[in-house]
Protein backbone atom coordinates (compact mmCIF):
# COMPACT_ATOMS: atom_id res chain seq x y z
CA UNK A 1 0.00 0.00 0.00
CA UNK A 2 1.96 3.50 -0.97
CA UNK A 3 1.35 5.96 1.35
CA UNK A 4 -1.55 7.86 -1.39
CA UNK A 5 -3.59 4.74 -0.21
CA UNK A 6 -2.66 4.16 3.72
CA UNK A 7 -3.81 8.52 3.73
CA UNK A 8 -6.99 7.84 2.13
CA UNK A 9 -7.55 4.57 4.20
CA UNK A 10 -7.29 6.78 7.54
CA UNK A 11 -9.49 9.58 6.52
CA UNK A 12 -12.48 8.05 4.87
CA UNK A 13 -12.99 5.20 7.36
CA UNK A 14 -15.93 5.65 8.70
CA UNK A 15 -17.65 5.47 12.19
CA UNK A 16 -21.25 6.13 13.80
CA UNK A 17 -20.41 9.29 14.98
CA UNK A 18 -21.97 12.44 13.73
CA UNK A 19 -19.53 14.91 11.15
CA UNK A 20 -17.85 17.19 13.24
CA UNK A 21 -19.11 20.63 13.81
CA UNK A 22 -17.44 24.11 12.73
CA UNK A 23 -15.35 24.44 16.19
CA UNK A 24 -16.48 21.56 17.71
CA UNK A 25 -12.36 20.48 17.81
CA UNK A 26 -11.65 23.53 20.19
CA UNK A 27 -14.06 21.72 22.82
CA UNK A 28 -12.66 18.34 21.72
CA UNK A 29 -9.02 19.56 22.46
CA UNK A 30 -9.58 21.19 25.69
CA UNK A 31 -11.48 18.49 27.38
CA UNK A 32 -8.51 15.85 26.15
CA UNK A 33 -5.67 18.64 27.50
CA UNK A 34 -7.65 18.70 31.55
CA UNK A 35 -8.01 14.67 31.48
CA UNK A 36 -4.35 13.90 30.39
CA UNK A 37 -2.15 17.35 31.18
CA UNK A 38 -4.25 19.27 33.14
CA UNK A 39 -1.59 21.30 34.00
CA UNK A 40 -1.61 22.35 30.12
CA UNK A 41 -4.26 25.33 29.78
CA UNK A 42 -5.83 26.18 26.98
CA UNK A 43 -3.66 29.61 25.83
CA UNK A 44 -5.76 30.81 22.30
CA UNK A 45 -6.66 29.70 18.95
CA UNK A 46 -4.29 31.76 16.67
CA UNK A 47 -2.95 31.79 13.17
CA UNK A 48 -5.21 28.61 12.46
CA UNK A 49 -3.67 26.71 15.70
CA UNK A 50 -4.84 25.64 19.03
CA UNK A 51 -1.83 26.57 21.63
CA UNK A 52 -1.64 24.68 25.04
CA UNK A 53 0.56 26.12 27.86
CA UNK A 54 2.64 25.43 30.99
CA UNK A 55 4.55 27.86 32.69
CA UNK A 56 7.68 26.82 34.45
CA UNK A 57 10.71 29.17 36.67
CA UNK A 58 14.27 29.13 35.85
CA UNK A 59 16.48 31.62 37.58
CA UNK A 60 14.10 33.66 38.22
CA UNK A 61 12.99 33.78 34.15
CA UNK A 62 9.65 32.26 33.51
CA UNK A 63 9.95 29.40 30.77
CA UNK A 64 6.59 29.12 28.10
CA UNK A 65 6.03 25.92 28.06
CA UNK A 66 3.59 25.61 24.52
CA UNK A 67 1.74 22.67 22.30
CA UNK A 68 0.87 23.40 19.04
CA UNK A 69 -1.75 21.96 17.59
CA UNK A 70 -3.09 22.78 13.75
CA UNK A 71 -6.20 20.88 12.81
CA UNK A 72 -7.62 21.21 9.31
CA UNK A 73 -11.57 19.71 8.19
CA UNK A 74 -10.58 19.93 4.87
CA UNK A 75 -7.50 18.10 4.75
CA UNK A 76 -8.15 16.06 7.50
CA UNK A 77 -5.27 16.21 9.55
CA UNK A 78 -3.58 17.42 12.92
CA UNK A 79 0.06 18.80 12.82
CA UNK A 80 1.38 19.16 15.96
CA UNK A 81 4.51 20.77 17.47
CA UNK A 82 6.33 21.73 21.21
CA UNK A 83 8.60 24.39 22.15
CA UNK A 84 9.98 25.98 25.66
CA UNK A 85 10.79 29.32 25.52
CA UNK A 86 12.12 31.81 27.22
CA UNK A 87 11.21 34.44 24.66
CA UNK A 88 7.23 35.65 24.76
CA UNK A 89 7.73 36.79 21.59
CA UNK A 90 8.00 33.15 19.99
CA UNK A 91 5.05 32.35 21.91
CA UNK A 92 2.50 32.04 18.57
CA UNK A 93 5.59 31.35 16.49
CA UNK A 94 5.15 28.60 14.04
CA UNK A 95 8.98 28.20 13.02
CA UNK A 96 11.15 24.87 13.91
CA UNK A 97 14.45 26.34 16.01
CA UNK A 98 17.51 24.66 17.08
CA UNK A 99 18.26 26.99 19.58
CA UNK A 100 19.68 26.75 23.31
CA UNK A 101 17.19 29.28 24.96
CA UNK A 102 13.61 28.91 22.26
CA UNK A 103 14.07 25.26 21.06
CA UNK A 104 10.96 24.24 18.59
CA UNK A 105 10.01 20.53 17.52
CA UNK A 106 7.72 18.58 15.61
CA UNK A 107 5.80 16.52 17.86
CA UNK A 108 5.81 13.47 15.27
CA UNK A 109 10.00 13.86 14.87
CA UNK A 110 10.00 13.67 18.73
CA UNK A 111 8.11 10.25 18.34
CA UNK A 112 9.96 9.12 15.69
CA UNK A 113 13.35 10.20 16.29
CA UNK A 114 14.06 11.03 12.96
CA UNK A 115 13.72 14.47 11.02
CA UNK A 116 13.10 12.78 7.53
CA UNK A 117 9.29 11.66 7.95
CA UNK A 118 7.34 9.83 5.17
CA UNK A 119 3.89 12.00 4.88
CA UNK A 120 1.57 9.49 6.30
CA UNK A 121 4.22 9.40 9.60
CA UNK A 122 4.54 13.02 9.65
CA UNK A 123 0.51 14.16 10.93
CA UNK A 124 -2.14 12.69 12.99
CA UNK A 125 -5.16 11.98 10.51
CA UNK A 126 -8.66 12.20 11.27
CA UNK A 127 -11.98 11.21 8.97
CA UNK A 128 -13.77 14.34 10.19
CA UNK A 129 -16.07 12.41 12.19
CA UNK A 130 -16.52 12.71 16.19
CA UNK A 131 -14.94 9.41 17.59
CA UNK A 132 -12.56 9.14 15.18
CA UNK A 133 -11.17 12.40 15.51
CA UNK A 134 -11.49 12.24 19.12
CA UNK A 135 -9.07 9.10 19.26
CA UNK A 136 -6.45 11.24 17.45
CA UNK A 137 -6.66 13.72 19.64
CA UNK A 138 -6.01 11.39 22.66
CA UNK A 139 -3.23 9.73 20.69
CA UNK A 140 -2.02 13.54 20.42
CA UNK A 141 -1.78 13.96 23.63
CA UNK A 142 -0.71 10.81 24.30
CA UNK A 143 2.05 11.69 22.72
CA UNK A 144 3.27 14.81 23.94
CA UNK A 145 3.09 13.08 27.73
CA UNK A 146 5.20 10.12 26.15
CA UNK A 147 7.40 11.94 24.06
CA UNK A 148 6.67 15.96 24.84
CA UNK A 149 7.27 15.83 28.58
CA UNK A 150 11.18 14.41 28.50
CA UNK A 151 11.83 16.92 25.74
CA UNK A 152 10.34 20.08 28.41
CA UNK A 153 12.36 18.19 31.05
CA UNK A 154 15.70 17.97 29.11
CA UNK A 155 15.15 21.57 28.19
CA UNK A 156 14.44 22.74 31.33
CA UNK A 157 17.74 20.49 32.66
CA UNK A 158 19.83 22.73 30.12
CA UNK A 159 18.71 26.14 31.03
CA UNK A 160 19.89 25.58 34.54
CA UNK A 161 23.12 23.64 33.72
CA UNK A 162 24.29 23.95 30.56
CA UNK A 163 27.92 26.12 29.97
CA UNK A 164 27.09 28.06 26.72
CA UNK A 165 23.87 29.30 28.54
CA UNK A 166 25.37 30.02 31.42
CA UNK A 167 27.80 32.04 30.05
CA UNK A 168 25.51 34.12 28.06
CA UNK A 169 23.09 34.47 30.84
CA UNK A 170 26.37 35.95 32.92
CA UNK A 171 27.01 38.27 29.47
CA UNK A 172 23.42 39.54 29.35
CA UNK A 173 23.32 40.22 32.90
CA UNK A 174 26.39 42.57 32.87
CA UNK A 175 25.30 44.19 30.07
CA UNK A 176 24.80 48.03 29.83
CA UNK A 177 24.04 49.03 26.55
CA UNK A 178 20.39 50.87 25.36
CA UNK A 179 18.12 47.98 25.11
CA UNK A 180 15.80 49.46 22.08
CA UNK A 181 19.09 51.21 20.41
CA UNK A 182 20.32 47.26 20.42
CA UNK A 183 17.52 46.36 18.91
CA UNK A 184 16.97 48.32 16.05
CA UNK A 185 20.66 48.38 14.83
CA UNK A 186 20.58 44.32 15.10
CA UNK A 187 17.29 44.11 13.57
CA UNK A 188 18.23 46.55 10.16
CA UNK A 189 21.78 44.17 10.10
CA UNK A 190 19.15 40.93 10.19
CA UNK A 191 16.92 43.04 7.22
CA UNK A 192 19.69 43.79 5.19
CA UNK A 193 20.97 40.47 5.52
CA UNK A 194 18.25 38.81 4.69
CA UNK A 195 17.03 37.61 8.29
CA UNK A 196 19.88 35.34 8.61
CA UNK A 197 22.02 35.20 11.96
CA UNK A 198 25.37 35.38 9.97
CA UNK A 199 24.84 38.72 7.99
CA UNK A 200 24.71 40.52 12.39
CA UNK A 201 28.03 42.00 12.07
CA UNK A 202 27.02 44.03 15.36
CA UNK A 203 30.34 44.22 17.65
CA UNK A 204 27.88 43.47 20.98
CA UNK A 205 26.65 40.54 19.15
CA UNK A 206 30.51 39.81 18.16
CA UNK A 207 31.66 39.96 21.25
CA UNK A 208 29.07 37.67 23.12
CA UNK A 209 29.93 34.95 20.30
CA UNK A 210 33.60 35.14 20.62
CA UNK A 211 32.95 34.61 24.44
CA UNK A 212 30.54 31.81 24.00
CA UNK A 213 32.73 29.88 21.76
CA UNK A 214 35.57 30.11 24.41
CA UNK A 215 33.49 28.04 26.65
CA UNK A 216 35.58 24.29 27.07
CA UNK A 217 34.14 20.89 26.19
CA UNK A 218 32.31 22.80 23.31
CA UNK A 219 30.95 19.93 20.36
CA UNK A 220 30.34 20.06 16.99
CA UNK A 221 27.05 20.53 17.64
CA UNK A 222 27.45 23.39 20.42
CA UNK A 223 29.81 25.11 17.47
CA UNK A 224 26.93 24.97 15.14
CA UNK A 225 24.42 26.59 17.46
CA UNK A 226 26.33 29.28 19.29
CA UNK A 227 25.50 31.95 16.26
CA UNK A 228 22.08 31.51 16.41
CA UNK A 229 22.19 31.05 20.51
CA UNK A 230 24.15 34.55 20.81
CA UNK A 231 21.34 35.99 18.39
CA UNK A 232 18.54 34.43 21.30
CA UNK A 233 20.61 35.97 24.34
CA UNK A 234 20.37 39.50 22.65
CA UNK A 235 17.33 39.12 21.65
CA UNK A 236 16.26 38.39 25.47
CA UNK A 237 18.49 40.91 26.75
CA UNK A 238 16.06 43.83 24.88
CA UNK A 239 12.98 41.99 25.56
CA UNK A 240 12.96 41.31 29.35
Amino acid sequence: MNWIDKIKELTTKQDKSPELKKGEIKQILIQTASEVLPDFEFLAYKNSCYSFQRLRKVNNLTVYEILHIIFTLKDKNFACSITSILNPHYIFSNHYNTGLLNPHKDLKVLRHNSGALNIEDAYYFHNGQVETTTKTVKEIFGDFKKYGLPFLDKQIESLKTNEIVKCGFEYIDKLQTDKDKLKKEITEELNKGGLLVPSIKHPIYIDLKEKLFLVNGLTKDDRRVIPKTAHELLELYWTR
